[in-house]
């Protein structure tokens, strides 16, 4: 069986490589830092697991559509993959997309690279490494794709709703698919790393979150579940445990925008 992991060169995608690292799977591991992801790929055969690195860029559109075409190539019929990468912005940015870094990274660009995944019936299951702070989101359709309302704070919620809300809509329009959207932990990784005070500030509350090892365990248990939603929904679930969907993801005028950012 294929697992196909994104982000998986540090924090919780590199813990969760490890942890999945067997002769029962082939691993496909995908970043950007190919270096890191070749030591990652060597310490998954150090403990008897396959690898294979697929290196590939989220932060633009065409990057994206590259990846995807890429592990369409590679990846076995009946594989999972696993939506890790994103990113917790400390300032606004603007990419060569002309779309605010985040709003790709975390939202249009794995749906862009999952397209042909799915188009070319390659997958059987997609795990979404979400946010619980995705209730404190707010779309916008017009400030929030070029980054107009930006916050370091609420721009990461609201770019994790977005492709929370989009992976129910894509459920539906795949029901042979198993999804699930999770909240993993609250975790020690790089996410939101910044200079100055504050920076300092985040840092020490950091050292008191669960490392990366723990939150890898938790997913790889769930990923060993027979079944995580009904046929044409994704569910979900906070750390190991089901939840309704927050208001804010359930709502109609939220689910509408979201639509028409995946169709802009």
């Amino acid at each position: 069986m294929d697992v196909v992991i994104t982000g998986a060169s540090r924090g919780i995608g590199r813990a969760l490589a490890l942890e999945l690292a067997s002769p029962e799977r082939r691993l496909l591991l995908v970043a950007r830092d190919a270096g890191r992801l070749a030591e990652v790929e060597s310490a998954v055969r150090e403990r008897g697991g396959e690898a294979r690195c697929v290196p590939g860029d989220l932060s633009t559109l065409s990057g994206a559509e590259a990846l995807g075409a890429a592990l369409a190539g590679q990846v076995r019929p009946g594989a999972t993959l696993v939506h890790n990468a994103g990113i917790w912005p400390t300032q606004r940015e603007i990419g060569p997309d002309g779309l605010e870094r985040a709003f790709v990274v975390n939202f249009l660009a794995p749906m862009r690279m999952q397209a042909p995944l799915l188009d070319g019936q390659h997958l059987a299951r997609c795990l979404v490494v979400g946010a619980g702070l995705m209730a404190l989101g707010k779309v916008h359709a017009d400030k929030t794709p070029i980054g107009a309302d930006f916050s370091r704070w609420r721009t990461y919620c609201t770019t994790k709703l977005c492709f929370a809300v989009a992976t129910r809509d894509i459920a539906a329009r795949y029901p042979s698919v198993d999804f699930l959207v999770m909240h993993p932990g609250v975790v020690r990784t790089d996410l939101g790393v910044a200079p100055g005070l504050l920076g300092a500030l985040v840092g020490l509350t950091k050292r008191l979150w669960e490392a990366p090892e723990i939150c890898a365990a938790r997913l790889g248990r769930v990923l060993a579940r027979e079944r995580w939603s009904p046929p044409g929904e994704a569910r979900w679930m906070v750390e190991e445990a089901e939840r309704p969907w927050p208001r804010v993801a359930d709502g109609d005028a939220t689910r509408a925008v979201v639509r028409a950012l995946v169709l802009a």
